[in-house]
């Protein structure tokens, strides 16, 4: 009881400032995302060939949730301020490269239309990518997809983050531990198992963290997102 008390009361913090713009209403988040299936989505490219490559692929067979189409880093940063799009692009800091989702919109005005980051998942390190940290691209566009379908339709989800659509494991499936062995079930596709992907900062140390998530290999849904302290 006093956990839902508190979480709800946070929700209440969170929705308070935006009940002073237009006369009292609240515009929730997913009052805001409530565009999203008309408007195109922005596929930002990296540069990258072989990551633009696999990424093109794995858009143009996977996503299902919105028009889309793709640009580059110029178009996004000279679209990014009107309220047009939404962009699905890659940032990173010093340790860790994000796929994320935005709201294309001007920085401030009606709420309903100004930029907004939607939702970010860490997907590889910092610099470019590996072949072994591509494997896994599927499953992030996935997990992105499914946050935004929960988020539309509930205040719960889309002020979560990623880890807001964790589901629990059921019984009988297959959970590997090893990272090499899951990386190779991903790949093949086995049914009805989990495996787990890990990833790491760009340099490793004490006071590092990797994130450790565990994705099933068929439908590519999340049942653990946690960020870990590196212990060597």
């Amino acid at each position: 009881m006093k956990r839902a008390f508190i979480k709800y009361l946070l929700l209440g913090l969170i929705l308070l400032p935006a009940a002073a713009f237009g006369q009292g209403t609240v515009y929730t988040k997913t009052m805001r995302l409530a565009d999203f299936p008309q408007k195109t989505t922005k596929i930002v490219l990296t540069g990258i060939p072989t990551v633009d490559a696999l990424l093109k692929e794995e858009i143009t067979s996977r996503w299902r949730i919105s028009p889309y189409e793709f640009c580059d880093e110029a178009e996004y940063k000279a679209t990014v301020h009107q309220n047009l799009y939404y962009f699905l692009h890659f940032a990173s800091d010093a340790d860790f490269t994000y796929m994320l989702l935005t709201k294309g919109g001007p920085n401030s005005g009606n709420p309903l239309i100004t930029f907004m980051d939607v939702v970010s998942i860490p997907v590889f390190s910092a610099g470019e990518p590996k072949h072994e940290e591509l494997v896994f691209l599927p499953a992030f566009i996935d997990l992105v997809q499914e946050y935004l379908q929960k988020a539309m339709v509930s205040e719960t989800h889309s002020y979560g983050s990623i880890k807001s659509i964790k589901h629990r494991i059921p019984k009988g499936t297959k959970v590997c531990k090893d990272a090499e062995e899951g990386r190779r079930l991903f790949i093949e596709g086995a049914k009805d198992t989990i495996v787990p992907i890990l990833i790491w900062p760009a340099e490793t140390g004490r006071r590092k963290y990797y994130y450790k998530l565990q994705v099933s290999t068929d439908n590519h849904l999340l049942y653990e997102f946690r960020r870990k302290r590196i212990h060597r």
